[in-house]
């Protein structure tokens, strides 16, 4: 591991977590992931190489346990010094929100994570009793990668390549870019659609729809007067 050579905290804790992909994966098993496959879902640019070593640092610094072996392999958990950082990136992601660009490079537009990080954020309490399935179409994004289905049911929420064998009852339509503004909170619902979103499904489930998603845990965070793409 790098080291800045100073006694300073800040510079110390950076020697720890400033590497690339550090603070991702404690993001990752903030957001509840614990399986070594669930974490790497939230950072699908991440090799699995990169991903062991940085879970195994993260462990001999007290920060991340790991439990033994199941069935579907090893489980990841935050020690109390991990946890202590969900306000320290909650911080950095404000901030982030606040002040940085509001339109993306395509570089970091990411179906794969945008995808997953909607299948985590779902309000069970706002779903309808009977599970349904809604198709979510990236207009473009080419071949199976742009169609991905979500089963939407109070006892489970699963994110998948085919439909598992329930209705679909909702098609949510657009690009990849104005998907991404929309759930970060950088475009409303009505906004969205002015751009070429379109939700489709019977009135009742396209008026709940909205409700059925938490949105992007920063999606609140407005920017900042003088940043750039403020208003």
């Amino acid at each position: 591991m790098k080291t800045h050579g100073q006694f300073c905290s800040i510079a110390r804790a950076l020697d720890l977590l400033g590497e690339r992909w550090t603070l991702l994966v404690v993001r990752e098993l903030l957001g509840g992931s614990t399986r070594f496959g669930d974490v790497r879902r939230g950072i699908p640019r991440i090799s699995r190489t990169m991903l062991s070593a940085r879970l195994r640092e993260l462990g001999d610094a007290g920060i991340v346990t790991r439990a033994a072996d199941d069935e579907h392999g090893p489980t990841y958990a935050l020690t109390e010094a991990g946890r202590e950082l969900a306000s320290v990136l909650r911080e950095l992601g404000t901030w982030g929100q606040r002040w940085l660009p509001r339109t993306l490079p395509r570089a970091e537009l990411d179906a794969d994570l945008l995808l997953w990080d909607m299948h985590r954020r779902v309000n069970r309490d706002a779903l309808p009793a009977e599970p349904i399935v809604a198709r979510i179409e990236l207009s473009d994004v080419r071949g199976r990668a742009g169609r991905r289905f979500l089963l939407l049911r109070k006892s489970e929420i699963s994110l998948c390549a085919e439909n598992p064998g329930f209705p679909e009852e909702i098609c949510l339509r657009g690009s990849l870019r104005t998907l991404t503004a929309w759930w970060r909170g950088d475009l409303s619902l009505a906004e969205a659609r002015a751009e070429g979103m379109i939700v489709e499904g019977a009135r009742e489930r396209v008026r709940a729809f909205p409700d059925w998603f938490e949105r992007y845990l920063l999606a609140e965070v407005k920017p900042a007067r003088g940043a750039q793409g403020a208003a």
